[in-house]
């Protein structure tokens, strides 16, 4: 075998030519790497070559081959190569080439050190990376990294010796690559320190913090990009392991980040770093930050500071510092309490917000903008305050805050349309007034581009405030908006015409019928648009339409669409065949609506619908492949694939043929890079979430049988997949294709569920099997799902089923007892997606929590409450498990929220034990009492609700009877508060209090003042014991009732109307039954009145 010419090979594939490269490549392949000796002639030529990229080859290539020869090498041979090949390495001057030689180094002592063999390296290196000359220091410090780097399991044993050698290499005084050697080393160390087993290392570690600090500090002052993005990498790679190895520094290292971030004069990419690693430490971190003092507020205050660099006509692609402290602000909003961020924020928005210098207003609206979505309940509560300056920011002098204004307007219309509703016409003025601004055309291409801008920003604030806006108060504005939107869909920006598509469409949904008059002209124009298909922005455009017309469909109904829904599913069909993955979304999101729309009318298009859905969740996952050590392999725990992000990796075998790559000589180039969510996979989440609605409104029982056993074979494995969103929708559409089975079942049988374990009501063989496969599935992963908002989408699934379906689903193996137990765990918030990464098995206990983290809380108590609802009085033991935690939230003296949920959910549990909450009465109601006089409006409603329900359900008449006075006394102030929840729960509290006792109740005081809220207005739930209430005062002929009937008569009439959800059919018919007892007794009542009659079904 030939030294000069594999050589020579090695320089002419430097030559960029692809038929001879291809042709170089066979010929070493089967010349040359297939042999051992091809090693040896490579590293003689890393030690020997006079051409640097020669060198640089060859060390790329020995490293490659080392796994396939090294144990092949002859073994008196194998002393000399080392010492060849680090005598090669120390005098090799071009770091690259070091850094590659370095490598072959690691690969060959990975195998050696595996077989006891080369003792004497990790020694020799400690010696050079201690040497007093500089070279020596950094060929050695740069080896031991790349050591650790292939294999660091090994040196588990030389930890100490190790860290000690790097407290003295990180502070060397000549070499910052000595420097960031030593500190990317420590990085590859961490994942050998067992805290709770290693005190000491850990307290050694963590000596060596302020000095990384200073790493990356000087490679900052100095410029260097590379040890920059190093420093910062080893930082990162802190966060993924136990907090207890930044321990007291943690906070010492977020303070510089802060500083660093801020300080103008760093380069901006740097600034962007430091920002990036504080949003990853509120990510990770989120329990260490809460609980430092005032550091949510610091971090909210100082990215409002940086966002005022932002420039709206910069690339949205590059992450600036201003982008990277929005970020910033959404994960803070995301992960931290409200009154930890939300509330700084809210604070210094009036000085933005007034702020002489346009840039400081942009960064307010901004700011404001982006955290709502995190926070959307507390954001709601503050529209006072904040919409008198989102107004006058939309009503600026200077254009680009008004373009940003809109922008904001949008994002919190997005969350909180509904809570805008007493500013909707100073909005609605701004924003006709920007649009008519902006379609004045100008000679200034500048003055143009900004006024597209306001255009599409106008179209997306008003699609995002429909939603909050009442028929009534769109329908006077909307033949001008119809007009003046509708001609933007012939825009020449196809961006405009999206966003003038969703416009439309979001002025349909809030028309509803009303928008008849413009349909047909609004379709016609749109229509266009649902057949191109030349560019990718005719595809943009045709799936912003798709969407509109799937709203417009659901605005108008199902008759007057019908003319349209063949055309509409053919060019829909045609759609998915365009390589266009939003396009085909668009087309899977209008079956949804078609099939909520049409119902069984749906059922003709189901077998094209149900094969393009089945076929995207069969998408092969994008493959990547991968070439790892036996080490690397045994670190994560596959000689064959992994899955990250959506994407799949495959495990390349190292004998394989690399014939594609050999040539590749940037060993540099990480393979483990970020790799995000495939297209793949978010397409697969959106399928799998219409499978759940098209099971769910156009399926009946033959489609069932046609069409859900393989959903559920191609679901059920997708509840493992990487990506949180398949994995959330798959909980979603099983557990959702396991309530339409069993409405199916009832509406066939006609007989409904009964509360209570044993079962009374069997389900049938398919109900059985599919639960059977929904709670395996469900329980292997509730209890350790590390993502919160899988675990919520869990708890909601779980809790809806409960209360549709019954016990039913309990009665599967292990399902009760495992559901006790995740509840458990989640209300005390010790479940694993409650914690910071690594920190799993700490106690992480802080005031406070994110309306995320709130949330997995919140519907782990649905969980609670549904189970009372399928148990009934057999709840009562279970009870038992759940007291203590949901008395502490109700009990709880700093959050609102978390009061008025604890007695909520007492509520909801006292009304489903019905009798057997007896036990319980003296406990709840002491809590109830103090609860009726709380300071907060949502939590004094629960707390009437509560009582009424207590009072209603226990026979324990002795303990709550002597509080009665107090009670009456503590509700008749809600009957005044201007809040109609407030007022309806205090009527259903003294409604049921004299169900259960009439006789202590001063009904004459009383009985005038409650006739006197009705009808109610917002918890309808309430009628129900007013009207049973009445309807038993009627029968035992209570004076005060006889004389208040007049007016009661007319409130009849308004329940029996439309809407029908104000009465249910128990509630109704009891109704009905006054009204004929009173008619029956006094016709005369109803002279003026005959429409009462005809809507109880008497006249």
């Amino acid at each position: 075998m030939d030294k000069q010419k594999l050589a020579a090979l090695l320089l002419e594939s430097q030559i960029p030519d692809t038929q001879k490269i291809k042709s170089i490549t066979a010929e070493l392949q089967q010349n040359y790497y297939a042999h051992p000796e091809s090693l040896l002639l490579l590293i003689e030529i890393i030690a020997t070559h006079g051409d640097l990229a020669v060198r640089q080859l060859a060390a790329v290539q020995a490293a490659r081959q080392v796994s396939k020869h090294w144990e092949k090498i002859p073994k008196e041979q194998k002393a000399a190569v080392r010492e060849h090949l680090v005598q090669a390495t120390m005098k090799e001057q071009n770091p690259k080439a070091r850094h590659s030689e370095s490598r072959v180094i690691a690969a060959i002592a990975a195998f050696d050190f595996e077989d006891g063999e080369w003792s004497d390296l990790l020694p020799a290196l400690v010696n050079m990376a201690s040497s007093s000359d500089v070279g020596q220091r950094e060929v050695g410090s740069y080896i031991i990294y790349s050591l650790l780097e292939a294999n660091v399991t090994y040196f588990g044993k030389h930890l100490r010796q190790l860290l000690e050698l790097f407290s003295q290499t990180i502070r060397d005084p000549q070499s910052a690559d000595v420097r960031i050697n030593s500190m990317m080393s420590i990085g590859a160390m961490l994942l050998m320190f067992e805290p709770d087993e290693d005190e000491e290392a850990v307290a050694a570690l963590q000596t060596i913090v302020p000095s990384m600090v200073e790493v990356l500090k000087s490679a900052v002052e100095a410029g260097d990009d590379e040890k920059t993005d190093q420093a910062f990498e080893v930082f990162q790679q802190f966060l993924a392991y136990e907090s207890a190895l930044l321990g007291k520094y943690f906070k010492d290292l977020v303070q510089f980040m802060i500083d660093l971030a801020e300080n103008t004069q760093a380069e901006d990419d740097v600034r962007s770093q430091a920002l990036s690693f504080l949003a990853q430490c509120v990510r990770y971190r989120r329990m260490k930050i809460q609980g430092m003092s005032d550091m949510g507020t610091q971090l909210t205050l100082k990215s409002m500071v940086i966002a005022t660099e932002f420039d709206d006509d910069e690339d949205e692609e590059e992450m600036s510092p201003a982008r990277s402290a929005l970020a910033l602000l959404d994960q803070l909003a995301n992960d931290l309490p409200p009154r930890q961020v939300i509330l700084p924020l809210l604070n210094a928005l009036p000085e933005f917000a007034t702020h002489q210098n346009p840039s400081y207003r942009k960064a307010g609206i901004l700011a404001l903008g982006t955290v709502v979505e995190g926070a959307p309940d507390f954001v709601a509560l503050q529209v006072k305050s904040i919409m008198p300056h989102v107004i006058n920011l939309l009503n600026d002098a200077d254009v680009g805050v008004r373009h940003i204004a809109l922008i904001g307007l949008a994002r919190l219309a997005n969350d909180i349309a509904a809570e805008l509703s007493e500013y909707n016409e100073p909005l609605m003025t701004a924003l006709v007034k920007n649009l008519q601004a902006a379609m004045i055309g100008s000679s200034d291409p500048k003055v143009n581009k900004k006024n597209v801008e306001v255009i599409r920003s106008v179209c997306g604030a008003l699609d995002a405030m429909t939603e909050g806006l009442s028929a009534e108060f769109m329908k006077q504005y909307a033949a001008e908006l119809v007009d003046n939107i509708g001609a933007l869909v012939g825009h020449e920006d196809f961006k405009v015409k999206v966003a003038a598509s969703g416009a439309l469409g979001g002025i349909a949904e809030c028309l509803r019928e009303d928008f008849q008059p413009y349909f047909e002209k609004t379709v016609t124009a749109l229509g266009h648009y649902l057949a191109i298909k030349e560019s990718e922005d005719d595809l943009s455009l045709r799936s912003g339409v798709c969407d509109s017309m799937a709203r417009i469909a659901a605005a108008v109904g199902a008759q007057a669409f019908q003319p349209y829904v063949v055309d509409l599913m053919r060019s829909s069909e045609e759609a998915l065949h365009l390589d266009n993955s939003r396009l085909k979304e668009s087309s899977f999101i209008l079956w949804s609506s078609l099939a909520q729309l049409y119902k069984n009318e749906f059922i003709p298009f189901l077998p094209i619908v149900f094969k393009a859905l089945f076929d995207t969740l069969e998408l092969e996952e994008e493959v990547i492949s991968l070439k790892l050590t036996e080490e690397e392999k045994g670190i994560i725990g596959t000689t064959e694939e992994i899955i990250t992000a959506g994407k799949k990796i495959k495990i390349k075998n190292t004998e394989e043929d690399e014939d594609e790559d050999e040539m590749d000589d940037d060993e540099e180039e990480d393979d483990w890079e970020d790799f995000g969510v495939s297209p793949e996979s978010l397409e697969k989440e959106v399928a799998i979430d219409i499978i759940g609605d098209v099971i769910s409104h156009a399926c009946e029982g033959a489609q069932i049988t046609d069409y859900l056993p393989d959903a559920v074979r191609m679901i059920t494995p997708l509840t493992e997949h990487p990506y949180e969103g398949c994995r959330k929708t798959a909980f979603s559409t099983l557990w959702r294709s396991y309530a339409r089975v069993w409405q199916l079942m009832e509406e066939e049988t006609g007989s409904s569920w009964v509360p209570g374990l044993p079962l009374k009501v069997q389900p049938t063989t398919t109900l059985v099997g599919l639960g059977e496969i929904l709670t395996k599935a469900t329980l292997q992963a509730w209890s350790e799902e590390p993502d919160r908002s899988v675990v919520t989408k869990i708890n909601s699934s779980v809790a809806d089923t409960l209360k549709k379906c019954g016990p039913a689903i309990l009665a599967q193996p292990d399902m009760m007892k495992e559901t006790v137990t995740v509840l458990s765990t989640i209300i005390t918030r010790s479940h694993p997606c409650q914690q910071d990464l690594g920190d799993e098995d700490e106690e992480q206990e802080v005031e406070g929590s994110s309306e995320y983290d709130w949330l997995v809380i919140d519907t782990a108590l649905d969980v609670v409450i549904g189970l009372a609802v399928a148990l009934g009085p057999s709840f009562s033991e279970l009870w038992k498990v759940f007291e203590k935690p949901i008395l502490r939230f109700a009990s709880s003296e700093s959050e609102n929220t978390e009061r008025s949920t604890g007695v909520g959910v007492i509520a909801e549990c006292a009304a489903n034990m019905e009798a057997s909450v007896t036990p319980y009465t003296q406990r709840l109601l002491t809590l109830l009492l103090k609860r009726l006089s709380d300071a907060d409006l949502e939590t004094k409603s629960n707390a009437a609700y509560a009582t009424g329900q207590l009072i209603y359900n226990s026979t324990d008449s002795k303990t709550y009877l002597p509080h009665y006075p107090t009670i009456l006394q503590k509700l008749e102030p809600m009957l005044r508060i201007e809040d109609a929840r407030i007022k309806d729960n205090a009527a259903g509290c003294i409604c049921r209090m004299i169900l259960a006792h009439a006789d202590r109740v001063p009904i004459s005081e009383v009985l005038p003042a409650l006739i006197g809220l009705l009808p109610l207005k917002d918890d309808f739930e309430e009628n129900h014991p007013v009207f049973e209430c009445i309807f038993k005062l009627y029968g035992s002929n209570e004076p005060t009732i006889q004389q208040l009937t007049p007016q009661l008569i007319p409130i009849f009439e308004v329940v029996l109307s439309p809407p029908e959800t104000q009465l249910d059919d128990k509630t109704r018919a009891i109704v009905h039954q006054t009204i004929h007892l009173l008619y029956s007794a006094k016709p005369d009542l109803f002279a003026n009145h005959p429409n009462v009659l005809k809507l109880a079904g008497s006249a």
